[in-house]
């Protein structure tokens, strides 16, 4: 999957609320699995697909909620997230979650999700700040989402635990619009 002056080539990337939620729940737990660079486990955030379904079918009702599926043929490779925040003083913000399975990593697909969410956010006017959550040491995630225009807010040391060894975290966000401030 790659982008050639915008148009992506080589794969396609689709509406998840679409999609059949079977397929991106395993699409999901299997990426989960293969990393450790989540802050939750698969357990955790998703037990079981009714708690999948569940979670798609609220965030199908908040305002500017994106979920983005990178698909190469019939096969889904990987996921994107863009939840806004439910609270009124919050919903300008929306917190990314995505995930690349590893057969698929270094072949443009989190590069084009990340372009189409962003084009498709500020098409919908809704959200202005997108933050995420990555592991200082996980350098192609970090690399990738300042090439998408995400830039540095804070570094947060031994945030994530695994184990005895701890991870600092980074928080990133991408600023969709001038933000006014007092």
């Amino acid at each position: 999957m790659d982008v050639i002056n915008g148009d992506i080539i080589n794969g396609d990337i689709v509406n998840g609320f679409d999609e059949p939620a079977e397929q991106a729940y395993a699409l999901i737990c299997a990426i989960y699995r293969a990393s450790e660079g989540f802050a939750a486990t698969i357990e955790e955030t998703f037990p079981t697909l009714a708690a999948f379904v569940a979670y798609l079918g609220e965030l199908k009702k908040r305002p500017g909620a994106i979920f983005l599926l990178a698909k190469q043929g019939e096969v889904l490779g990987a996921y994107l997230f863009l939840e806004p925040r439910p609270l009124a003083r919050l919903a300008h913000t929306a917190d990314l979650n995505m995930g690349v399975a590893a057969a698929c990593r270094g072949q443009g697909s989190g590069q084009c999700l990340l372009a189409e969410a962003c084009r498709q956010a500020q098409g919908d006017g809704v959200l202005e700040i997108l933050y995420l959550m990555v592991r200082a040491d996980n350098l192609a995630a970090v690399r990738l989402y300042e090439r998408s225009g995400f830039t540095l807010q804070a570094t947060l040391r031994r945030d994530i635990k695994i184990g005895s060894y701890y991870f600092d975290g980074l928080l990133m966000a991408k600023f969709l619009k001038a933000v006014n401030q007092p």
